[in-house]
């Protein structure tokens, strides 16, 4: 296998995942083993084979996720019927639906994979410190509870992503993040000023109303399993996946 899949548990008829990279497999200089993403350098074909794992072993072929061209913002789109399968959606950095059997998928290497379910609705969602700022959590929460799936009913996992021991940041930008979340408090681990986004996500989830948050331990950047790409330890590195689906159908 040269995918890390770790199962999250986001209540009964939901699947939800989060993959990394196989630290026991070398990382070749293109391809990087356990890579999800087009966008990254890959081998196209070893990049399909590694989707074809993830799809075997989650019971959902490539061809029916539905993904998302990210650009940092807090734009929501909705899946529904007039969706194609296998669609990139563009300009959003949250997805949402109540239709069975359409996994979503969201793309990582230091930014927050947040995956949400509530009553029969489910969401990926990246968040950014740009998200986190605009507020795509909320924007997500507001679309599900639209659907019928208010906060009070939702599960969230917050996936792999750069700590606070990492993630240094100017002092301007650490000041005008804090001022308005400031769970994002933090210093790396060299005393710079630094974001924790994991912390901010999860204190935001908490504010909305959502009552179950589950977090992935351990940083992106110095994970010292390197179970995770991270774009500031490697700018060229590749991407892992939060991939949730309202079960109910495979393919």
């Amino acid at each position: 296998m040269s995918v890390l899949l770790l199962d999250v548990d986001l209540g009964e008829r939901v699947g939800a995942w989060f993959t990394g990279r196989d630290p026991d497999r070398p990382r070749p200089p293109v391809g990087v083993a356990g890579n999800l993403s087009h966008r990254r350098p890959h081998q196209p074909a070893v990049l399909a084979d590694t989707r074809a794992e993830v799809g075997r072993r989650i019971g959902f072929a490539p061809a029916t996720w539905v993904t998302m061209h990210q650009v940092h913002g807090a734009e929501v789109a909705v899946v529904d019927g007039d969706t194609p399968a296998g669609a990139e959606l563009r300009g959003v950095d949250a997805l949402v639906t109540a239709q069975p059997g359409r996994p979503l998928a969201v793309a990582v290497a230091d930014c927050v994979p947040v995956l949400l379910a509530g009553a029969g609705a489910v969401a990926a969602v990246h968040a950014g410190r740009r998200g986190v700022q605009d507020g795509v959590v909320a924007a997500a929460l507001d679309t599900l509870a639209g659907l019928g799936a208010g906060p009070e009913t939702v599960r969230a996992a917050v996936g792999p992503a750069i700590g606070g021991c990492c993630y240094e940041v100017p002092e301007p930008m650490h000041a005008e993040v804090v001022a308005n979340e400031p769970a994002a408090d933090a210093t790396t681990t060299w005393g710079t000023p630094a974001l924790d986004l994991p912390a901010a996500v999860d204190a935001q989830l908490r504010a909305a109303g959502v009552p179950t948050v589950r977090r992935t331990d351990g940083c992106t950047r110095c994970d010292p399993q390197q179970r995770w790409f991270s774009h500031r330890s490697d700018p060229g590195t590749g991407r892992q996946f939060g991939l949730v689906v309202c079960a109910g159908a495979t393919s």
